[in-house]
């Protein structure tokens, strides 16, 4: 089994740190080395845990291939294995009493570190938590004000919920009135808060907290009508990243604030919560303290997180349990709404789905829109919706089938002609604030980083046919890199001295000297040049992973995705990939790779 582990790392199907930790957990025993080998290799593709029935039905490291798997099951003797037996009898495996490697219980097989961090995560949520620092009769009229009509608005039950309690997840899809929602319950918690209190806004990355800022800029107006300048200023934090926010060091991983040091903030809230792995979320309850109101904000169909494990869907599957009968009568005394209905709870769970608020109505696409026919029809895998997209039958979505070369080159020939006005406002020499806008307007997306349908690959093709029509003018060599006016890069790490965050797009172009230099439109409309001998960490942004597009919005997208199918490829990076545009989206694919991600689901 080494050896096979071995080789399966140097055709780099598994990662040398599932071998190497395998090996150290096993002590030569073949079976409950592949175990620790799968349930290694698994987590880093973002698996909470291992069931049993994928020891049971061979679906070893997710793999197809019947050479590999005959292999392992030639190693192991090909006999009939009693797994459930091997695991217990085994010193790296047992139910969570004492710490070993490995929880095996309920016939799930767990990382030690991710079952506890689960463990402690609904232990907070199964806590009955309510809140008792502001005052509720001032907010009834408060939100009567807001919404005056008695027709059942989910968007004031979010924030009636966001008052009476210390926990809550606020989750709907793009267009849902997610960003309203916030800026309302920050009025509503500051002006009628009994004393003074501190809100900090967070999200997983830099360019998602960028965004909090770029939010909160937009609706300084909207809180200025029911906020006093000094309230603003001294009640509202400036947005940070997670990271920054508990202090977490980017060497060791070690965090500043804890059990034993907490955060010294009243509120918290979290936008982007698709993107927090189980370790983040656990890292978060830890550090805060048991008074602090935290409430989470995002879309639980989103891809999820890079890091271990997709808290958010287990807390999600909570919120068809309905709430309980206490919850109901403070909603409606808060609300005047009477068609809030508790439900018969047998597993009572009512402590987890008190603490949930589905915001369903979509202020932004009409029923009728192609990108909201297209999303819900992946999310709810409807094949009736695919037909019609096959045959282009819904409006403002393109479906063109690749499967051939020339259809590959009709494929590169749009998206250069989709960039058209970019180029045209370049030509024309306007203002560079433009140019980065309209830039920003339409984003080509791709599912993969290496093949012939991924990132690397589009992006050189692009700039080689731009040439060819001379489109691209002429080629600078900076840096060893490959340089010209209107080149575009998205940066791919936060840089603190340049004032730069991951996911930031910058364009190309001449600055006042006739250097060239990479312009930045910042969130205050204002503009930063960079020279291109200080930048690192960047990469040609034509074309971008869907990954690296989560939290953004454009007017168009194009959907590259790959022709064969791939472990990434599933219903959550369509969901994530088509919900990036407002107005219009174009996929290229191979129908049976659209219909085969559209049913494939993590578990």
């Amino acid at each position: 089994m080494k050896k096979l582990l071995r080789d399966l790392e140097k055709k780099k199907i598994i990662r040398m740190i599932d071998v190497v930790f395998s090996q150290f957990i096993s002590k030569k025993n073949n079976i409950i080395m592949l175990v620790a080998a799968c349930v290694s290799f698994e987590s880093n593709n973002g698996y909470l845990y291992l069931p049993l029935e994928y020891f049971k039905k061979n679906n070893f490291f997710s793999t197809k291939n019947p050479k590999i798997i005959k292999k392992i099951l030639f190693i192991l003797n090909q006999k009939k294995i009693n797994w459930h037996l091997e695991l217990l009898n085994h010193h790296a495996f047992n139910n969570g009493n004492i710490v070993t490697p490995f929880v095996f219980v309920q016939k799930k097989i767990y990382l030690y570190k991710i079952w506890k961090a689960k463990k402690n995560i609904f232990q907070y949520l199964n806590q009955k938590q309510t809140s008792t620092k502001f005052h509720l009769i001032k907010n009834y009229k408060f939100l009567d004000e807001l919404f005056p009509s008695r027709i059942y608005n989910s968007q004031k039950i979010a924030i009636a919920l966001s008052l009476i309690n210390q926990i809550l997840f606020i989750l709907g899809g793009p267009g849902t009135g997610k960003t309203t929602t916030i800026i309302t319950i920050i009025i509503a918690l500051i002006k009628y808060s009994e004393q003074n209190i501190k809100i900090q806004l967070s999200a997983p990355t830099g360019k998602a907290t960028e965004r909090l800022i770029e939010i909160l800029n937009n609706h300084y107006k909207f809180l200025n009508l029911y906020l006093s300048k000094e309230q603003i200023k001294c009640s509202l934090l400036k947005p940070v990243t997670i990271h920054q926010l508990l202090g977490i060091s980017k060497i060791s991983d070690r965090i500043f604030f804890n059990e034993t040091h907490p955060l010294n903030v009243d509120v918290l809230i979290i936008d982007e919560v698709s993107m927090i792995d189980i370790l983040m979320m656990n890292n978060i309850f830890l550090s805060t303290k048991k008074n602090t109101k935290i409430i989470f904000i995002g879309d639980h169909n989103q891809l999820s997180p890079i890091g271990i494990g997709s808290i958010l869907k287990k807390i999600y599957n909570y919120s068809s349990h309905g709430y309980s009968l206490e919850t109901t009568y403070f909603l409606k005394k808060i609300t005047k709404y009477s068609n809030i209905y508790n439900k018969e709870n047998k597993n009572n769970t009512f402590l987890i789905s008190d603490k949930i608020c589905i915001l369903k109505k979509n202020y932004r696409f009409q029923k009728n829109s192609g990108i909201y026919i297209i999303s819900n029809a992946i999310y709810q895998y409807k094949e009736k919706v695919f037909i019609q997209l096959f045959k282009n039958l819904i409006q403002n979505v393109l479906f063109y089938e690749i499967n051939f070369e020339n259809q590959y080159k009709d494929m590169i020939e749009k998206i250069i002609f989709y960039n058209k006005r970019y180029w045209d406002k370049i030509d024309k020499k306007e203002n560079i604030k433009e140019i980065i806008k309209i830039f920003k307007k339409h984003q080509t997306l791709c599912v993969l980083r290496e093949g012939l349908f991924g990132v690397n690959n589009i992006n050189k093709i692009l700039e080689k046919t731009m040439h060819k029509k001379n489109i691209i003018k002429k080629f600078f060599l900076i840096k060893n890199q490959m340089w010209y006016i209107g080149k575009p890069i998205i940066i791919n790490k936060n840089n603190k001295y340049l004032n730069l965050s991951n996911g930031e797009i910058g364009i190309t172009h001449l600055n006042y000297e006739n250097k060239l230099q990479v312009f930045f439109l910042k969130n205050n409309d204002s503009i930063k040049c960079i020279p291109i001998d200080l930048l690192e960490h960047y990469e040609t942004a034509w074309c971008i992973t869907v990954h690296k597009a989560q939290g953004s919005e454009f007017d168009n997208i194009t959907l590259i995705l790959p022709n064969k199918n791939s472990e990434i490829l599933n219903k959550e990076i369509l969901y994530t990939a088509v919900t990036r545009s407002r107005k219009k989206i174009s996929i290229f694919s191979n129908k049976k790779i659209f219909i085969l991600a559209s049913k494939k689901q993590k578990i």
